[in-house]
């Protein structure tokens, strides 16, 4: 196996105000992604910096409350204030309770929400495997009964904004969906840089790097069925996570213990992040097309990361580096993350 997890070092040395100008080392790790190549950038000591803005919880529960007012995903007001399925569909997917509905303001031909609970707010730790499950099962709906009707479109993704600082315009709990005839820029990149490592080394990457990780154990947290479970060597956001699926490619595959691995091992990690202090996060799955098996080559894998907590005003942390750079800078460890969420496998 030619997997590589190459860093380079850098020392920043600095008189410090904060130590009465003594010179002080700080440790900079520039990671490389051993499959797209990827950088980023990782010092520990800038998530002691100082942001000017600090954190209003009791903003948010202001926030919380007058939000449920209006809010169009609310029990009451979810058949009132939400659009319905056009001809072909049903008007609306339900699946215990969660929802599923076109996005009333689109970005492609087959854009819908899922809504996941009557419950206007939900704390990290209060997602249960059963909740994310009936949502993710409605969202499956969708997706087979579009395809069945278009067979072009065949790449689906599953999507989640949690809180405002993640893009959510909406607190109430709810996933965003599309399927497209084609991948997008990073989906097609991952399937091509999957398929040129088995061109190279004659295995499937993603297996090798699970077998890999599981063996060395820095950055394995742990498995859920059919689904591992580890923070990314190189990741290209805060505490970010990567869950990869043993047997399948798509989400065409996603039922049965793949589907209730990936839901028990999500609640585990939303736990953690809980935990350490997460309220915001973002979360996307990267599927190969539903009417192929890659899984020779390539296997169905999903990444979440961590966003500033929600304040009236907060500080981003997707910045130039981030934009335009494409090498993000990160203040949190893998290894030490790692750590902090296993205990809650």
């Amino acid at each position: 196996m030619r997997i590589e997890f190459e860093k380079f070092i850098q020392e920043a040395k600095l008189r410090s105000p904060l130590q009465g100008f003594k010179q002080v080392t700080q440790r900079v790790e520039v990671r490389k992604d051993p499959l797209s190549g990827g950088l980023c950038r990782i010092n520990v000591e800038r998530a002691k910096r100082p942001k000017q803005i600090p954190p209003e919880t009791t903003e948010l529960n202001k926030l919380i409350e007058s939000s449920k007012v209006k809010c169009f995903f609310c029990p009451d007001n979810i058949e009132k204030m939400t659009p319905m399925f056009a001809e072909g569909l049903p008007d609306r997917i339900r699946v215990g309770d969660a929802w599923l509905f076109p996005n009333l303001f689109p970005f492609g031909g087959h854009h819908a929400v899922g809504v996941f609970s009557k419950d206007h707010y939900l704390k990290l730790n209060q997602f249960t495997p059963k909740l994310l499950e009936d949502c993710f099962k409605g969202c499956l709906k969708f997706f087979e009964l579009v395809h069945v009707q278009h067979a072009e479109i065949k790449y689906w993704h599953i999507n989640w904004n949690h809180m405002p600082p993640s893009a959510a315009s909406i607190i109430h709990p709810h996933v965003q969906i599309f399927a497209d005839p084609r991948p997008t820029p990073r989906l097609r990149e991952l399937i091509e840089q999957s398929k040129a490592y088995h061109e190279r080394e004659g295995n499937n990457y993603w297996s090798d790097l699970v077998d890999i990780e599981r063996s060395n154990k820095e950055r394995f947290i742990g498995e859920t069925g059919p689904v591992t479970w580890l923070a990314s060597f190189a990741p290209q956001g805060n505490k970010e996570i990567t869950a990869i699926f043993s047997d399948i490619s798509s989400l065409a595959g996603l039922k049965g213990r793949a589907l209730s691995g990936f839901c028990a091992g999500l609640s585990s990690i939303l736990e953690g992040y809980h935990a350490i202090g997460v309220q915001s996060f973002n979360l996307a799955t990267f599927s190969g097309p539903c009417d192929e098996d890659l899984g020779e080559l390539y296997l169905l894998n999903a990444r979440l990361i961590s966003r500033p907590n929600p304040a009236p005003f907060y500080t981003s942390d997707n910045g130039f580096m981030e934009k335009f750079h494409r090498e993000p800078i990160i203040e949190t460890m893998p290894e030490n993350l790692t750590e902090k969420l296993r205990a809650h496998f």
